[in-house]
């Protein structure tokens, strides 16, 4: 079941492989990991090599599983769909409250399936982060000042996510009431898709330009 493009799959990729690249730094001395605290500490090559190929492993098979993780999240769907609508049967619910009830449940199990792949996400790069952190907490602070590591943040990419986000959560909430949909200036959405492809394409640069001039 191919839901993602080649190019959508090498986009998830990219995106997710800056972050790993953002954690790190180059210095006078060789690389240098940017700690939580943001302080520099020194690595080996051969460590940030190893790092990467466990980031690229866990980010392949983040994308290997989407295909099967939504066939499970439509199979829920559907199950509740029909199975929600033989137990209203069953218990004699006057049909009047068949829609709203089975809203409610497709809204109670898609937010249950996203928050448990957003808590799979986040834990995962958690996971690699701390063991980095591990590794090196032993290891003295290089001499440089924190202020001009910067913060390792994207705020391009965040502001795409800021722009994506509040669509995703109209399309989930849109269960909760039926005109919402109606109601809705879909200009908006036709204006935010731009707008998301321009900051997300904003931030590899951003994360290029950064990256270039730290060498």
């Amino acid at each position: 079941m191919a839901l993602m493009s080649d190019f959508q799959k090498r986009q998830i990729r990219d995106t997710e492989l800056r972050r790993f690249d953002r954690w790190f730094v180059d210095t006078m001395v060789g690389a240098a990991y940017r700690d939580r605290d943001g302080r520099a500490r020194s690595v080996k090559a051969e460590e940030v090599a190893r790092w990467r190929a466990d980031v690229e492993a866990h980010v392949d098979a983040m994308i290997a599983g989407v295909p099967m993780q939504a066939a499970w999240a439509i199979g829920a769907l559907v199950a509740v769909v029909f199975g929600g609508r033989w137990l209203l049967d069953a218990l004699a619910i006057a049909p009047r409250f068949h829609g709203p009830a089975i809203g409610v449940a497709v809204f109670i199990v898609e937010v249950g399936l996203l928050g448990i792949e957003v808590w799979d996400y986040v834990a995962g790069w958690r996971r690699r982060r701390d063991a980095i952190e591990d590794a090196v907490r032993t290891r003295a602070p290089l001499p440089i000042d924190p202020a001009r590591l910067g913060s390792g943040h994207n705020w391009f990419q965040m502001a795409s996510l800021a722009v994506v986000i509040p669509i995703i959560l109209f399309a989930y909430v849109s269960h909760l009431d039926e005109g919402l949909i109606e109601r809705f200036d879909w200009r908006w959405v036709f204006a935010a898709i731009p707008l998301a492809w321009g900051l997300h394409f904003a931030g590899k640069w951003y994360d290029g330009r950064i990256k270039g001039l730290r060498r």
